[in-house]
């Protein structure tokens, strides 16, 4: 049965009974692609999946997997009064398992594990040593720490503007906030007078920030993990971004599933010793200048490319509820290689971006000549495609009365997207 597109908080009750507590998952932010590809992945399974978002209308709660829909305040906004929902939800149902996937949720769920926890699973690490993936300056703490390849970089306590240029090498000089996801607050300084003043405006809007050399897009692959509770390397992809939104690199929007063993191994290194246990992607940027990838981050939760995962052969939603129930994790890394996954409505918008439109347009139009799959659009449960139409008009809706800054539809896909 399609779930209802009036669904409102805490008022539609599971269509099937389940049999066990740990056959009902609470999937949250299912306006997020990947909560949607979460949903459907263990809705296939059979589990009962009750799909949360802080925004009444998105494309999670109408795939025909959603048993049950919830509403709760925004996390970002209200921790507070999101927990207390949360809370309030786990009490009165029983879950095997609670799912956030976006970044500020996550970040809040794992701050008020220990509490959560008293009623269902929650798949993270605590917050103490997740946040080596939540904080870029514990990033590249760790990748110094490791000795894994990064850009140059200055953090929060080295920062002197006067001696940047000769410090990072000179101009460009990317400023980032050290907390966010999605390019929110990113930065690229050309000269000393923009960077004083990008510098001053992000560290006023944002908090603390790291100043960062700026590598050469030579082109940017993502690995993507599963670790189990020892520390093992369980499960894993490889994705090459092979169109990206801002076309100059940015959230992907047509990747494809390749092998690089040097890249895994390079990954596996950092993660492992850092004694990572659950789902981690390592996003790399190749440096144009001397070929060698470059760390640029560690998402410590499931990532906005999530769908190319999955249809390449990786569950990695459900490989997170064995994981958060002490189920074992048979160690599989194999996945196919060569299949691809777009986003159709964001992979049209940087196709809209590029200088040469009409070059964009043919390669938009061009179908692909291998196995391809698409972040929402789906024939099997095909209403989600018109929750995300809803999203977006509840974002322009947002941006023109509220005043957040959201801005409509144009949305980057990385709220985390990977």
């Amino acid at each position: 049965m399609y779930a209802s597109l009036l669904c409102v908080p805490r008022v539609i009750e599971e269509v099937e009974a389940v049999s066990t507590i740990m056959d009902r998952v609470f999937v949250l932010d299912a306006h997020a692609k990947h909560g949607l590809v979460a949903i459907r992945s263990l809705g296939n399974r059979g589990f009962a999946v009750t799909a949360g978002s802080s925004i009444r209308w998105n494309a999670g709660k109408t795939s025909k997997y959603v048993s049950r829909c919830v509403t709760y305040p925004k996390p970002a906004e209200k921790p507070g009064e999101f927990v207390r929902s949360i809370e309030q939800e786990l009490q009165d149902h029983d879950y095997g398992m609670i799912l956030p996937v976006d970044q500020k949720t996550v970040e809040v769920v794992v701050r008020h594990k220990s509490q959560l926890e008293e009623h269902t699973n929650v798949p993270f690490l605590p917050y103490d040593q997740l946040k080596v993936g939540l904080d870029k300056e514990a990033t590249i703490k760790a990748a110094r720490r490791y000795d894994i390849p990064h850009p140059k970089s200055r953090l929060s306590d080295e920062i002197d503007l006067d001696s940047i240029e000769s410090t990072l090498g000179g101009y460009p000089v990317v400023v980032k906030p050290r907390r966010g996801s999605g390019g929110k607050g990113v930065s690229v300084c050309d000269s000393h007078e923009e960077l004083v003043r990008v510098y001053r405006r992000t560290l006023r809007q944002h908090g603390p920030v790291i100043l960062q050399e700026f590598i050469p897009n030579g082109g940017e692959r993502g690995v993507y993990t599963m670790y189990d509770r020892s520390s093992t390397l369980s499960g894993i992809t490889v994705q090459h971004r092979l169109r990206s939104r801002p076309p100059g690199g940015g959230a992907s929007t047509f990747r494809e599933t390749i092998s690089d063993p040097e890249l895994v191994a390079i990954s596996d290194r950092l993660l492992s010793s850092l004694g990572w246990q659950g789902v981690a992607m390592a996003e790399y940027r190749y440096d144009r200048r001397d070929g060698e990838p470059k760390l640029m981050e560690i998402n410590p939760r499931l990532w906005g490319s999530l769908a190319l995962s999955v249809f390449a052969g990786v569950d990695f939603p459900y490989l997170l509820y064995r994981f958060a129930t002490d189920e074992p994790l048979e160690q599989d890394l194999t996945y196919d290689v060569g299949v691809q996954a777009r986003s159709l409505f964001h992979d049209w918008l940087q196709a809209m971006e590029r200088e040469n439109r009409l070059v964009a347009m043919r390669e938009f139009f061009t179908p692909s000549s291998k196995p391809c799959c698409y972040d929402i659009v789906s024939k099997d449960d095909p209403l989600p495609i018109l929750g995300q139409i809803g999203y977006w008009f509840s974002l322009y809706k947002d941006s023109k009365t509220d005043g957040d800054g959201i801005e409509p539809v144009v949305v980057s896909e990385a709220t985390d997207e990977d």
